[in-house]
């Protein structure tokens, strides 16, 4: 590994995990939560507030999938993590919800 590999190992456009979840902390737009906390995922794939976040920013958009699949990440890394129990139950009450309600139009 040369030198600038190391210098900017852990980092994506010249910041680390945690500045890019600093900005995903203050970013209001939700397609901007999603960069950001991309980028944190794949800094540091553990890290299971990151997986949570990027899956209400991804709820936001309205990509339920998406969401699911990052709950469901940050779940496997920890089964109890509750914030993640949380937001995976009340966006899948949300989705049936709204099967039902296209059912009846």
């Amino acid at each position: 590994m040369g030198f600038l590999e190391r210098i900017f190992k852990g980092k994506i456009d010249g910041k680390d995990a945690h500045e890019w979840f600093e900005l995903g902390a203050k970013e209001k737009a939700p397609v901007g939560k999603v960069k950001c906390f991309e980028n944190v995922v794949k800094l540091k794939p553990n890290f299971i507030g990151a997986w949570n976040l990027l899956g209400s920013a991804y709820a936001e958009k309205g990509e339920y999938k998406k969401a699911l699949e990052c709950y469901s990440e940050a779940l496997s890394i920890n089964p109890s993590y509750r914030a993640a129990q949380y937001n995976k139950e009340r966006l899948e009450k949300l989705i049936q919800e709204e099967a039902t309600e296209a059912q009846k139009e």
